[in-house]
């Protein structure tokens, strides 16, 4: 990522504090409905993500208003609105389907696995938007366990994503000639990056804990989703060594649950 980038991403996040920590909004006493915290978030991601970016790691800061609402609509509870600057990173990984037969050149010869392979890389970063609903965990049980739950919330909402993703391609499949063959084998191959972004809804429920006045720890679940790009090379699936340095390609939605822990600061 450029450093440029960092710098917008880190200014946008810090104007943000600063309106939400604003003496308008900030609770400088009991009596105000509002309250704002700054997060560090860490998350681990399973489904369709995690095949793509062959990485199960998300990342993220982000900052939270609070409106208590049980002046406004006599319920005990609050409405929440939180911006996040997240990164997913990806690692290099061959996709080269090793557990089929190797493919076929137009000659008839197969594919030379010490010189082939098929690395892909997808990562992204990008914002997140979430609205949402929290309030206090109900008690009940034992005196330690509601003494416990007094100082948990939960919380619950909808999320709309926007990251920049960027796929690396790089791939080289030899076709070794047979005896009937040239001398010099077919190639199939190329480098190059593909970048995309897109608007991606989805979902997030969790609990929050108060260690104390201006720490807690946050545990949710979250559906979330991002570009993805699918490259097939054309010896995949022709014979015809003239289509060779050209391939298949089609853009969609990788979506998937990630699994996210949270330190919270007030601000």
């Amino acid at each position: 990522m450029k450093v440029h980038r960092i710098f917008r991403a880190g200014a946008a996040m810090a104007l943000f504090g600063a309106l939400v920590g604003a003496p308008g909004l900030r609770a400088q006493t009991g009596e105000s409905p509002y309250s704002s915290l700054f997060k560090i978030r860490l998350g681990l991601v399973a489904g369709d993500l995690r095949e793509t970016h062959y990485d199960n790691k998300i990342m993220g800061l982000a900052a939270e208003v609070k409106r208590n609402v049980s002046d406004i609509f006599g319920i005990k509870g609050a409405l929440l609105a939180e911006v996040v600057l997240e990164f997913s990173p990806g690692r290099h990984h061959d996709i080269y389907p090793w557990d089929t037969n190797p493919i076929r050149g137009n000659t008839g010869s197969g594919l030379n696995p010490l010189y082939s392979y098929d690395n892909r890389k997808e990562y992204g970063s990008g914002i997140n938007l979430r609205l949402g609903y929290a309030a206090q965990m109900p008690t009940f049980g034992p005196q330690a366990l509601g003494s416990f739950l007094k100082n948990v919330e939960w919380f619950a909402g909808i999320g709309l994503d926007r990251f920049k993703v960027r796929s690396e391609v790089k791939y080289t499949l030899n076709l070794t000639p047979n005896s009937n063959s040239p001398i010099f084998p077919n190639f199939d191959g190329g480098t190059f990056v593909q970048e995309g972004t897109s608007l991606v809804p989805g979902f997030f429920a969790g609990l929050r804990h108060q260690f104390s006045k201006d720490i807690g720890f946050e545990l949710s679940v979250r559906n979330f989703g991002m570009y993805h790009y699918e490259f097939t090379p054309a010896a995949y699936y022709t014979t015809d060594s003239s289509q060779f340095g050209t391939g298949k390609s089609s853009t969609g939605t990788s979506r998937g649950f990630a699994l996210e822990f949270a330190i919270t600061a007030k601000l």
